[in-house]
């Protein structure tokens, strides 16, 4: 018994071994016929053109995989950025990284490939903030959809846009008709063509079919879990349907079909990153935002919340004297704020997430901003004090004097 199960033992470690030296060499020949990052018909950098040039697949399909990717914690900017530097662009010899450490001539300025490489930490710093597990999860993802692209297609010579030159005549070479020399032969009648069967008729695969069929079980299936585990909560199943999208479309390169599924994945794709990167807390009552106008400074409360909507809070009908303090939230949405002309105003307005800024003339816009004063209004210092706080997690912030 002993030798057998050694010798089972010894089997499954050598095939465990040939698997991995497949991947391996796999891998290898990848990075040896990379694709090459074309000058026309790019969006951006060039890198999902070149990579569907590469495989023959559809350009949409792997631009909507980093739009996907880049939505799944961000992993899709560092990767982009990554095929920036290491593909070779059309008519270089080398990447413009490798070119960097002198390997060979690319067209990229040192000083742009050194930019692209800056970038790169603000990205992997993104990416790797919002979640340890579940990025290591897409981009091992990443990495086997890289594995079984060249594993599959790897064999196929790269799509060109080129028209076949048309063949030259050589200078001075007669010009042979084999009709000319018979004249009786001019006026014979056309041969009749001889009737073709009909094409057989070729089933298109139904990947998109298959797909959804596959999205609503896991949607079903989620509903009924949820019952005994709460994982399975609604935005891990988002998660999940997103993730049976993404394959479908993955399979659909190879065999073809599954495109209309895009249009599925980009609003669901959306809708996830903003139920990831929004606290609703679990309250209802944060969704829809609200309008205030107090009249009187008891009437302002210390704070205003909402998850979802617009939030107004007008101050314009406070008395003339006494003092404010308050704080407004909004996750996704606006926050605004009407403030008397002349009233002393300390602010402070703030971007979390993203969002654009416009407080008592002061504005910002872009990732995690900030903006912070105080404005004395028209009749210099005195009359009424109102110290705010507004935040959006995704949205815009305005503090208005009208």
């Amino acid at each position: 018994m002993w030798p057998a199960a050694a010798e089972r033992n010894l089997v499954i470690v050598s095939g465990t071994e040939k698997a991995m030296q497949g991947v391996a060499d796999t891998l290898r020949e990848f990075w040896a016929h990379r694709p090459v990052r074309p000058r026309a018909g790019r969006k951006l950098g060039g890198v999902a053109t070149g990579i569907a040039l590469r495989y023959q697949i559809d350009p949409v399909i792997v631009r909507i995989a980093f739009v996907a990717l880049a939505l799944s914690g961000g992993v899709g900017v560092p990767l982009y950025l990554a095929g920036w530097l290491l593909l070779p662009e059309e008519g270089d010899e080398v990447s413009p990284l490798e070119s960097l450490i002198s390997k060979g001539h690319s067209s990229m300025s040192q000083a742009r490939t050194v930019l692209l490489g800056f970038l790169m930490f603000p990205a992997l710093a993104f990416t790797f903030g919002s979640g340890g597990f579940q990025i290591l999860v897409t981009l091992a993802a990443a990495v086997a959809c890289i594995y079984l692209l060249q594993k599959n297609r790897g064999h196929l010579q790269p799509a060109t846009l080129a028209e076949p030159s048309p063949v030259t005549p050589v200078p001075g070479a007669p010009a042979w008709d084999p009709l000319g020399a018979a004249p009786f032969a001019w006026d014979l009648p056309e041969p009749t063509p001889r009737p073709q069967p009909p094409a057989p008729r070729q089933r298109k695969p139904r990947v998109g079919l298959v797909t959804l069929g596959v999205a609503t079980m896991v949607i079903a299936g989620s509903a009924i879990a949820g019952i005994w585990a709460p994982w399975f909560t609604p935005v891990h199943t988002i998660g999940l349907v997103i993730a049976v999208l993404a394959a479908g479309l993955l399979v659909g390169s190879f065999v073809g079909g599954g495109r209309g599924l895009i249009w599925l994945l980009l609003p669901l794709s959306l809708v996830g990153f903003g139920m990831t990167a929004i606290d609703f807390e679990g309250d209802t009552t944060k969704l829809g935002g609200f309008d205030a106008t107090p009249k009187a400074v008891a009437d302002v409360q210390d704070r205003y919340e909402a998850g979802v909507g617009s939030m107004r809070l007008d101050l314009r009908q406070l008395p003339d004297s006494g003092s404010v303090k308050t704080a407004i939230e909004v996750d996704l949405g606006e926050a605004i704020v009407h403030v008397p002309k002349n009233a002393d105003v300390t602010f402070k307005c703030e971007a979390t997430s993203i969002g654009e800024l416009n407080c008592l003339d002061k504005r910002a816009e872009g990732s995690e901003v900030q903006v912070s004063g105080t404005d004395l209004g028209a009749n210099g210092e005195g009359g009424l004090k109102i110290e705010l706080d507004v935040r959006a997690g995704v949205g815009e912030v305005r503090v208005l004097r009208d």
